[in-house]
Parts: structure tokens; C-alpha cells; sequence
């Protein structure tokens, strides 16, 4: 893929901690336009603190967020939404008294536009949120939940979709599913930095990869180069 002149996301130098705690060291970071980068690395590097800070839920301590070019790192959570970055967290996080199509609905709460047409794509994308669109989102097995979380997510119309470990408690055929989509998501322009502990079959949809230890980067490249890379093979490929 060629390079452009600006990356969408570009982080340079992030620190961020919980309380006198440091866990993320310096992080560099790009992420192209049209692109799906996968975020590897064993429980506790910081994958997802990371993905808190881009979203704005966690605060940093040094370093530049930038979204095309606009340093947005003191911008408060609603404004990075407003500016196109949309998040699916860890834990799906959905609202277990709303409806489905309630829960879908939120995803898009700063768009002032109709829902409608991107309400029925994720139908499209999920067949089974339709079928259970009045019903309460907390009836949903845990496959459905996630389902559920990615298409509020796609609700806000995200020029940067976070996605954050979306095969997490998934059966096998359901993780198929849900990278399926995520390719689909790409090939129609969205953008997509993805966590996952899954790291060979989030490398094999990706464009390009890092790998995080310890809060740190400590790999990058092509996602090709990584999977066959005997480091990555032997610490999260089983080789």
C-alpha cells in the first residue's frame, strides 16, 4: 500500500498512567487512511489503554494524538466522536435495558442526520440484530453483545473505528463472521486499528501490524512480515 503524506492517526511520544503509575512508555504509532492495523501483545502490555487514549477516556501524560494532521489529545471524548474516531471496548459495554436498535441508535447521538440508511447496514451486516432489534440488549448471548457493540460503533460513520479484542468469548464460527466484516468495513473506506489477542488471525486481515510489551513498541511492519517473523511465531502464533 502506498504511503500518503499524512497519516489519519499519527501518535508520537504517548505516556499515560494510572495514578503514579506509568503503563504506556513513549508510544509511536501511524495509521494510513484506508488501512486495517492490528495491535498485538500478551494481557497487560497496554493495548487497550492505548485504545482508551485515542478514544479520550483516558487521560495522557505527554505526547501528540494526531487525526489528520490536527493534534487532538486534550480534545474531550464527544469531540474526537464528533471528529470521527468511533470505539468498540473490551467488553462490548452495551446497555443491557435498552433495545437493540436503541443501543445502535446511540452510536450515532452526535450525528444530526437520519440513522436509517446505516441503521439497515448493520442490519445487513448482522441479520441477527434485526431479528432481535425490539428486544433488550442484556437478552443477547455474548456473540449477539458483540455484534451489537460494532454496529454502534459503525453507526457513528467512523473515519477511525477502534476495535478492541472483537473475537473476545466468540465461537469459531462467530470470529469469522466478525472479521469478515471487519475486511468488508475497510474495503468501503473505514479505517481500522484493531486489538486482539487472536494475533494470527488479526495479522491475517491486516495491512500492517505492531507489537506491544510492557507499554512499549516493540515490532512493527508489513502484517505479512510479522506472521512469518520467527519472534512474533513462537510468543503468540503457537510455532
Amino acid at each position: 500500500m502506498a504511503e500518503t503524506t499524512e497519516p489519519l492517526l499519527s501518535i508520537t511520544g504517548l505516556r499515560s498512567a494510572y495514578g503514579p503509575i506509568e503503563v504506556l512508555h513513549g508510544i509511536d504509532l501511524t495509521v494510513r487512511e484506508g488501512e486495517i492495523v492490528s495491535l498485538v501483545g500478551a494481557n497487560g502490555a497496554g493495548k487497550t489503554t492505548l485504545m482508551r487514549c485515542i478514544s479520550g477516556v483516558q487521560p495522557i501524560k505527554a505526547g501528540a494524538i494526531r487525526l489528520a494532521g490536527e493534534d487532538i489529545a486534550r480534545r474531550p471524548d464527544h469531540a474526537r466522536a464528533s471528529l470521527g474516531i468511533a470505539h468498540s471496548p473490551e467488553g462490548r459495554q452495551i446497555f443491557g435495558d435498552l433495545s437493540v436498535s436503541e443501543n445502535l441508535a446511540l452510536g450515532g447521538y452526535h450525528r444530526r442526520d437520519a440513522l436509517g440508511p446505516d441503521m439497515e447496514e448493520v442490519y445487513r451486516l448482522f441479520p441477527i440484530l434485526r431479528d432481535k432489534s425490539a428486544l433488550p440488549a442484556g437478552g443477547l448471548s455474548g456473540g449477539q453483545q458483540q455484534m451489537l457493540a460494532i454496529g454502534r460503533a459503525i453507526m457513528g460513520r467512523p473515519r477511525l473505528l477502534l476495535l478492541d479484542e472483537p473475537s473476545m468469548g466468540l465461537a469459531p464460527v462467530l470470529v469469522d463472521q466478525v472479521f469478515a466484516v471487519v475486511k468488508s468495513l475497510r474495503d468501503r473506506g473505514v479505517t481500522l486499528l484493531m486489538v486482539e489477542q487472536n494475533a494470527y488471525a488479526a495479522l491475517s486481515i491486516a495491512d500492517r501490524g505492531y507489537v506491544m510489551e510492557q507499554g512499549e513498541i516493540t515490532l512493527s511492519g508489513l502484517a505479512s512480515e510479522l506472521i512469518a517473523d520467527p519472534r512474533i511465531r513462537e510468543a503468540y502464533l503457537g510455532a
